[in-house]
């Protein structure tokens, strides 16, 4: 085969590739805490491209928003559909599950494992409620949103080292108030 004569779906799948970053964003971002008790938003994410490389002779390039319309859309059908198939399987009495097996004997379950997560997430919250606005914004929209340094300047009218610098900041604050302390 030459080298150049790839299948048509290489180009559309090098986008969907790129897109990755932002759709896990906007997964994680969409997903409900019943939803995400249940599956990862990696697998969510990764049904969703599938999904959208089956479809992609269907896709009509109308520029970049549209794609990412495209993509969006497809994975919040994905989320709608996965959130009914739990809400199904529970008023069925189905294993939450489906073909897994029962966790072993001593397995890290039950209530208190779910004690320390929901302290855990206490925890996490107090921290992040203990920063500033600036710091909890600058946090938010790039270690959540996944913007840039540089975007994140244009946005708070601000130099890039600035912004780095105040990421880091926010980060270190947020590593200190979630360190164990003197108990």
């Amino acid at each position: 085969m030459a080298r150049d004569a790839r299948p048509p779906t290489s180009a559309l799948g090098e986008r969907i590739l790129a897109s990755l970053p932002g759709l896990t964003r906007f997964v994680r971002r969409r997903m409900g805490p019943e939803l995400r008790a249940r599956e990862s938003a990696s697998d969510i994410v990764q049904s969703t491209c599938r999904e959208l490389l089956r479809a992609g002779s269907a896709f009509e390039d109308r520029g970049e928003q549209a794609f990412h319309r495209w993509v969006r859309g497809a994975a919040e059908h994905k989320l709608r559909n996965r959130a009914r198939h739990w809400r199904a399987a529970r008023r069925a009495g189905q294993p939450e599950v489906e073909g897994t097996p029962e966790p072993a004997a001593g397995a890290d379950v039950g209530p208190e494992h779910e004690a320390e997560l929901a302290e855990e997430a206490r925890r996490l919250e107090a921290a992040f409620r203990a920063l500033t606005p600036e710091q909890r914004h600058v946090l938010t929209r790039s270690q959540i949103d996944g913007l840039s340094h540089g975007a994140l300047a244009l946005e708070l009218r601000k130099t890039p080292e600035a912004t780095r610098k105040l990421v880091a900041r926010a980060l270190a604050r947020l590593a200190t108030e979630l360190a164990p302390g003197d108990q």
